[in-house]
């Protein structure tokens, strides 16, 4: 191996992780831009000191060097052949607050929604919001010089950093911060790289000021090229700024001071309706007179594909149906009454101006919350289309003098009109700064060709409107090539000077900024695209194929987040391994060959998608909707047909008729499970030690059904699904549901027990999954007839009806739909009777609850169900614990290898909800595996909603 020198020296001189494995490299490889370039090697530093040993080896080595965060940037900023230092792993500590001083100090790997929770309390926020909050890292923003939405109010990350401790590519550590001019002088005077930088910031402040003056743009945001007009301010000047917007050029952050500001107390937003964009575009200076927080923006393209989003289409109830361009402008108060004082101004401003064709107050906190996850969703919806043709990032972050924009977008819509392209837009209309994102198949050559066309033309226009190519995104690979068009040949000279200065040797993130590498070279999808070597065996039309499935990943970086149910391995790990984009990712590479075994096969592509927990959670939480839980399967499956199934797989995967077997001696199973030698046993098998398995009913549940008597005068049927678990496990909670159902007047059909395939599809054993599926369609058919609802308990099991059979199964698809359409949960059911009678409570004790909910449940139905029943109980005080898995995931939590991290997911915010709760508070979760998981990390009994609805009913 070519670097098998520099990965000796960095394995042996570190604490950190070193990674120079094909995979690894692969992974790395993205982020949320169009290029892809494998790196040399990757290293996630533990401390300060590794950072800075791991910039020496690279200097001994003579390595390039780019620092890395979320790589949630879409400029390609983060990648290319050099090493790559993640600090997003282990550097991410808050070091210091002070509120007095309204400032804060943070290692480069905070993210800043958790350093926004943090300031919460004191009522502070950082001012700069970007739309990747809940994953982007401070280190990232400060690179980027990011913004947000509010950047009217809070500007750019450039006008927040008070200092910056900056490593050097030499390995050294330099301060940057205010200076005033008698230090500057001094400065210049050190025989050192310091003092080499000030004598280059003094000699561009003295032959390039006047240059500068001229050719930067005078607009609210621009982030291209390097900050040289804070350069020539007057003294005292705060070096740091020049860091902001750098990405990475000039050197690696180790810590970096910011101002704080106050939380606004409370905030409306004004939903203005268009008929076209131009319209809207004039509107945006009568809406600055009146001084809001925020004016943003979106199209049509990003409403239609929120009405269709799973986890937005159930928020949109404030959307106007005919909306077509949607503007909101946000304002705040310090009291109610101003708020409202000024709403009423503006109200009266817009209806008697006719500014707009539609104009609607929101003041609920809820429906606010909504509008901004569509608007902070909009990239990913743009980019939810299932197809080839995708909105490309190349002019997303176009910006103009807001007094411009009207003329510069109608310019701008015209030309692409011109070219036959339709393009997605939103934006932040009220700093004239405009994502603007062309469909481009960038397969095909000749688009490629009408890429650099769409450039060259568009900025252009950018110039005569006296604006930048980039508002807030940064220049990267896609922009650094336009600067001297841009800017002029002397203030590129400049920026080269700047660049030697801080890096003599080129070796910081090289090709950014100065120095550019071509435009369309390393581009991720390009035509040498080879077809894909994976047949699959599970139905990916609807996914467009399932190349397309594996390809929908743009690299946005949501499953990075760290609350809902997405990727609840990388919430345990902080590992950019362990993300549904390194799955995908790998995949990619494996579908075109770029592995040096690229088939299915591959012992390294199947380690990735390991810990991949099939919780469903990307194919709502992710904004391309990417079903790596399905993926999983398929690829599980095409690795077994060379691999084998392990013994371990096919005992959980058949557990119905392994409970089968054993339900004919229940004692004596009972009776093992508690005996030393068999949790030996159990070990020798894969089964983590610390787990007990499920003990089996002593009875079976269709045989006391049997023998159950349900009330007479029952006019009502529905069809109870008797899933693995409740046939044989969960006796109790079968009986509970019967009964319940009986007291709502419900006669309960029980069809002889059948698995349903779930435990078969999770170990890919999708032949005898599809055996599964198709003997239960045939079974149920004849009730779907009936046109009954058909019940499950257990979530993952109806859910597997509903989600994943249409895709398994072999039968008539016609038939599929009518069942898929009859199952509910058992929350769904009881919701829906709830919405036409009242629930008969007989017990009026009250009592805290707290509600999980399974996986698979908050991604295919959502929480809403389960909390309308519980809400609607007399004297119970509901609260949804906050956590997405539980971590057991059915069978994945007993497994050995995996009962670390299993237990890591529950200690997120499971268990310590949990524990923190009253002693009296009843735990409500619906999921099997849930609920013994919550046995196993709180020593807590957690009942299924029907054994609590039993008990308050006194059936």
């Amino acid at each position: 191996m070519q670097f098998k020198e520099l990965e000796k020296d960095l394995k042996t001189h570190l604490s950190g992780d070193v990674h120079f494995d094909e995979i690894s490299r692969k992974i790395y490889s993205v982020d949320a831009s169009i290029y892809e370039i494998d790196p040399i090697g990757i290293v996630l530093p533990r401390s300060k000191e590794d950072l800075i040993e791991a910039v020496k080896i690279a200097k001994k080595h003579r390595i390039p060097i780019i620092p890395r965060g979320a790589a949630t940037g879409i400029t390609g900023g983060c990648i290319g052949k050099a090493l790559i230092l993640d600090t997003s792993k282990y550097l991410n500590r808050i070091l210091h607050i002070d509120y007095a001083n309204e400032s804060v100090t943070c290692e480069p790997g905070v993210v800043q929604d958790v350093l926004n929770a943090t300031l919460a309390s004191h009522g502070y926020r950082l001012g700069p919001d970007t739309s990747t909050g809940n994953r982007a890292t401070l280190g990232g923003m400060l690179a980027n010089n990011s913004a947000g939405a509010r950047s009217l109010r809070y500007g750019k990350m450039v006008d927040h950093v008070q200092s910056v401790e900056l490593l050097l590519s030499c390995g050294s550590l330099m301060t940057c911060q205010m200076v005033d001019e008698e230090s500057f002088n001094q400065k210049q005077t050190l025989d050192n790289s310091e003092g080499r930088i000030y004598r280059t910031l003094h000699n561009i402040r003295q032959n390039d000021a006047e240059e500068i003056e001229l050719r930067f743009p005078k607009i609210p945001r621009r982030v291209s090229g390097y900050n040289l007009d804070e350069l020539i301010k007057p003294f005292p000047l705060n070096i740091s700024q020049l860091i902001a917007g750098s990405e990475g050029t000039l050197g690696i952050c180790t810590e970096i001071t910011m101002h704080i500001s106050k939380k606004p107390m409370h905030t409306a937003l004004g939903l203005l309706y268009f008929h076209n964009l131009i319209t809207a575009m004039h509107a945006v200076m009568p809406l600055l007179s009146h001084q809001p927080l925020a004016i943003e923006m979106i199209d049509h393209q990003i409403i239609d594909a929120g009405r269709r989003s799973p986890p937005l289409k159930n928020k949109l109830e404030w959307l106007r149906t005919d909306a077509k361009i949607l503007i909101f402008v946000e304002f705040d108060a310090q009291t109610l009454e101003e708020l409202n004082q000024k709403l009423k101004q503006f109200q009266d401003d817009i209806l008697t101006r006719s500014i707009c064709d539609h104009l609607h107050i929101l003041t609920n906190a809820s429906q606010i919350a909504h509008v901004w996850e569509m608007r902070k969703a909009g990239l990913g919806l743009l980019l939810s289309k299932r197809s080839y043709s995708r909105a490309i990032a190349f002019i997303e972050d176009v910006a103009v003098p807001p007094e411009n924009l009207a003329s510069f977008m109608q310019k701008l819509t015209t030309y692409l009109q011109s070219q036959g392209k339709e393009a997605g837009i939103y934006g932040h209309v009220g700093a004239g700064c405009m994502h603007v994102r062309p469909y481009m198949d960038l397969r095909n050559p000749k688009e490629l060709q009408k890429m650099q066309q769409i450039m060259d033309a568009v900025s252009s226009l950018v110039l005569e409107e006296g604006g930048s190519m980039s508002g807030e995104h940064g220049d990267g690979r896609v922009r650094s090539w336009l600067h001297e068009k841009m800017f002029g040949e002397k203030i590129v000279h400049a920026f080269q000077e700047l660049k030697t200065a801080f890096d003599p040797d080129l070796r910081m993130n090289p090709g950014k900024i100065v120095f550019p590498t071509p435009f369309l070279e390393d581009l991720r999808q390009g035509p040498q695209m080879q077809p894909s070597i994976v047949s699959p065996f599970l139905d990916f039309t609807r996914e467009g194929g399932f190349d397309l499935s594996v390809d929908l990943c743009n690299g946005n970086g949501r499953c990075r987040k760290g609350e809902g149910t997405m990727c609840p391995s990388f919430q345990a790990t902080q590992d950019e391994y362990d993300t549904t984009r390194a799955r995908a990712q790998a995949l990619r590479a494996l579908i075109r060959g770029d592995l040096a075994n690229s088939t299915p096969s591959n012992v390294e592509v199947h380690a990735v998608l390991d810990l991949c927990l099939e919780c469903k959670g990307c194919k709502t939480e992710c904004p391309s909707q990417v079903d790596m839980a399905k993926m999983k399967a398929e690829m599980t499956y095409q690795y077994q047909q060379k691999h084998g199934i392990p013994l371990r797989s096919r005992l959980f995967g058949q557990i119905g008729r392994v409970n089968w077997l054993l339900s004919h001696m229940p004692t004596f199973f009972n009776w093992l499970l508690a005996k030393q030698w068999f949790k030996n046993l159990q070990t020798w098998g894969g089964i983590a030690f610390e787990r007990s398995l499920p003990p089996l009913n002593t009875i079976r549940f269709s045989t006391w059904f049997k023998k159950y008597t349900q009330p007479t005068g029952l006019d009502k049927q529905v069809v109870l699904f008797n899933d693995t678990f409740t046939e044989f496990n969960e006796l109790n909670i079968g009986q509970s549901a019967v009964k319940v159902l009986n007291a709502l007047g419900y006669f309960v059909i029980l069809p002889a027990w059948q698995c349903c395939g779930r435990p078969l599809i999770s170990k890919g054993m999708l032949v005898q999954a599809r055996e599964k599926a198709d003997a239960l369609i045939q079974s149920l058919s004849p009730l779907a007839e009936k046109d009954l609802f058909i019940i499950g308990l257990e979530p993952s099991c109806i859910l597997t009806i509903q989600d994943d059979f249409q895709d398994l199964t072999q039968q008539a698809q016609d038939q599929i739909k009518k069942i898929k359409g009859l199952c509910l949960t058992f929350d769904e059911f009881i919701s829906k009777h709830l919405e036409k009678e009242a629930f008969p409570t007989k017990t009026s004790t009250e009592t805290p609850l707290k509600l999980h909910v399974h996986c698979h449940q908050k991604a295919l139905v959502g929480t809403s169900p389960s909390l309308a029943i519980l809400k609607s109980l007399p004297n119970h005080q509901v609260e949804l614990i906050q956590a997405g898995c539980c971590g057991m995931a059915g069978s994945f939590g007993y497994e050995k290898e995996h009962y670390g991290i299993s237990m890591k997911i529950g200690e997120l915010h499971l268990f310590p909800a949990i524990r923190q709760a009253p002693e009296d508070t009843k735990i409500i979760a619906n999921g099997m595996s849930c609920r013994a998981q919550i046995k196993q990390g709180t020593n807590k009994k957690a009942q299924h909603l029907a054994e609590f609805l039993a008990d308050i009913l006194n059936v």
